[in-house]
């Protein structure tokens, strides 16, 4: 009896460990098999095409991200996450797949996008803010709507976070004491995640907007083009850092942003000589959104100084297409990267196809786009609640 006790423990300790050893080898198998299509993508030709990007990123989501067993929307935000599926997880991914070119009205089914937007808003407190022990509720607001537009849903509170700042005699105390003018990077998020989304809803006034842009162009250095006139930055990753969730609010209002000559001269000024501008070694990690920072200021003062410095933005353009054709992508998909840093790769690919399509080129013919300039990222009207 004793025996039997005996093996039958062994034989379920090497079942256990064989399963184990089975896992382990398959995810070892598929990230060899990731490096192998990766390498196929970058040619001969020091190109990329994109449209094996969008499938080397859907394999990986579906693998190590996408929910199973599960209503559709569920993605965890690590991969190794387990069970655990949290609002960043599920938001990234909407906002890839649809930087990506995807329209989920016609890939989805209705039952599909109703689970998704369902699980979205699952997250949703009575005061119209989302719980998450990522970020602040300002930012969650930003990509909550970014989420929530291109799924077809809406939000199912008011959002109170509009309250702080939605008079003009609120409007300036806070500009003035809740944004952290020398940390930019960070505190412009109360801009991208707040202001903005009020700016476009149907809430504010004229004179509202008026008074937004007025002090964010008073506020401006004309030396530098960069915010706030009188403020230094911690370090030179602040103002264009800052700058990129700012600029949004001109370019969805098309209003000219009053020095962008002054804004391409200080982004050239910043790369590195590592081809970033936040450091190649860091870049898998916060370096790559700072990248995409900067990508999009040359994306974005390009159509507004047409022909500024245009050969020396290219080969700026350039140089950093060869570090992330050479480092960069190759080394990605091995770090186990969560749903923001790909976030980060597809609003990165998507500039550099902007910036230089003959070499990052989709031959499905679809344009990719990035999380600040595309209008299908904010349609606040579409997904707000104005009452319960």
């Amino acid at each position: 009896m004793k025996t039997r006790m005996i093996f039958g423990k062994c034989k379920k300790e090497f079942t256990h460990y064989c399963t184990e050893r089975f896992r382990v080898l398959s995810i070892q198998i598929y990230f060899i098999l990731a490096m192998i299509s990766i390498s196929t993508i970058v040619q001969a030709q020091n190109k990329m095409d994109l449209a094996d990007v969008r499938k080397d990123m859907m394999n990986y989501i579906e693998k190590e991200l996408q929910g199973t067993d599960k209503p559709y929307g569920y993605y965890r935000q690590y991969p190794a996450d387990g069970e655990k599926y949290g609002l960043y997880g599920t938001l990234d991914i909407s906002l890839i797949r649809t930087i990506m070119g995807e329209d989920f009205h016609s890939s989805l089914t209705n039952k599909q996008r109703k689970e998704w937007i369902d699980f979205i808003n699952s997250f949703a407190l009575e005061d119209g803010t989302y719980s998450s022990d990522w970020h602040n509720p300002t930012h969650r607001n930003g990509m909550v709507i970014s989420a929530l537009g291109p799924l077809g849903g809406k939000q199912i509170y008011p959002n109170t976070l509009y309250n702080e700042f939605n008079t003009v005699d609120k409007l300036i105390p806070y500009l003035d004491n809740e944004v952290d003018w020398a940390q930019l990077w960070g505190g412009s998020l109360q801009i991208w995640g707040g202001i903005i989304p009020y700016s476009l809803s149907k809430q504010s006034t004229k004179k509202w907007r008026n008074a937004t842009f007025n002090y964010l162009n008073e506020n401006l250095d004309p030396n530098t083009g960069w915010w706030r006139i009188g403020v230094k930055h911690t370090d030179n990753f602040q103002p264009v850092g800052g700058g990129a969730h700012m600029w949004p609010i001109y370019q969805l209002h098309n209003k000219p942003f009053p020095y962008p000559e002054k804004v391409i001269d200080g982004i050239l000024a910043l790369q590195l000589e590592d081809r970033t501008w936040y450091g190649g070694k860091d870049n898998l990690r916060d370096g790559a959104y700072l990248d995409l920072d900067n990508l999009y200021g040359y994306a974005y003062m390009k159509t507004l100084a047409p022909g500024y410095k245009e050969k020396e933005i290219k080969e700026s353009v350039t140089k950093y297409g060869d570090y992330f054709l050479e480092n960069f992508y190759p080394n990605f998909y091995a770090s186990k990267p969560n749903g923001h840093k790909l976030l980060a790769l597809v609003s990165i690919v998507g500039l550099l196809q902007e910036l230089d399509p003959d070499r990052f080129y989709d031959s499905e013919g679809v344009d990719w786009t990035d999380i600040f300039s595309d209008p299908s990222l904010y349609m606040v009207k579409e997904t707000e609640c104005l009452s319960k």
